[in-house]
């Protein structure tokens, strides 16, 4: 597994795409986020707590860049068959589950580093131009209860899901799912956004760090009047926001799980 992560991670790590599509996301963000910057960056307009700075800019960074992060991965776990090397990494001492979790693993790592980058180079620039260096530790704090728990749900589908469709079919399905579930307001339709299994961190957002956005009035997680689904939006709590992240694990290790199976069914056919 470990052999498999390093390889995957330096593969995927050397991909120009992987650092391509973040970085034409971030011109996408810079323009239609403006505000948003600029209200960090001025004086003036910054809002009164660091914690409040750094969760809102994490919430628009990772509804944005999750979209590239989940299509860059839907090719990994399909191309071995497509490159016909899969059989031969199967008549290797290693098993099938740890190639891929390690796969998993490394690959989605590799696809993350450029998300944080761009994270953390966001909040250490606000942290130097407002004096306010604890701003670094919450965004540490919220990279690791919001931005892990998202990535490694996204990631876990976008490998396996390709193995029983077409890897371009995913990522239509998938930037149209991220939309409907992450953005779509649950009052307009049904959508899983502001439920407990919202890869965007809308339990731990409120329940952990507090968060109600910038102006302080914004729900991010609980029962909306009026809208279907609500039995999945109990309200926030601390211990809520940790069965959030739990469920979203859980999901990808069935997920991880159902790949494995897949695989294994075809290779016992073939």
């Amino acid at each position: 597994m470990i052999a498999t992560l390093r390889y995957e991670f330096r593969m995927q790590i050397r991909k120009r795409s992987v650092w391509i599509v973040p970085a034409l996301t971030l011109v996408l963000f810079v323009l239609i986020g403006g505000s948003l910057l600029r209200d960090l960056f001025d004086p003036a307009e910054r809002p009164p707590e660091a914690k409040t700075a750094v969760v809102g800019l994490a919430v628009q960074v990772h509804a944005l860049l999750s979209i590239g992060f989940g299509c860059l991965l839907a090719d990994r776990l399909v191309r071995d068959d497509r490159l016909r090397v899969a059989p031969i990494l199967d008549a290797t001492p290693a098993s099938r589950a740890a190639r891929l979790v390690g796969k998993y693993l490394g690959a989605g790592t590799a696809t993350a580093v450029p998300i944080a980058a761009a994270y953390f180079g966001f909040a250490i620039a606000y942290a130097i131009n407002s004096g306010s260096f604890p701003a670094v530790l919450w965004a540490l704090a919220t990279f690791g209860v919001v931005f892990v728990p998202g990535l490694l749900f996204v990631a876990a589908f976008a490998l396996t899901l390709p193995l029983v469709m077409p890897a371009p079919l995913f990522r239509v399905l998938f930037v149209g799912y991220w939309l409907w579930g992450n953005v779509v307001p649950p009052d307009l339709m049904p959508t899983l956004s502001r439920t407990l299994f919202n890869p965007l961190g809308g339990y731990p957002l409120a329940g952990l760090l507090g968060f109600h956005g910038i102006d302080g009035a914004e729900v991010w997680a609980g029962p909306i009047p009026g809208a279907a689904l609500n039995v999945l939006r109990p309200e926030p709590t601390p211990l809520l926001a940790w069965l959030s992240i739990a469920l979203l694990l859980a999901l990808a290790a069935a997920a991880l799980a159902g790949g494995h199976w897949v695989r294994f069914s075809e290779r016992t056919r073939s």
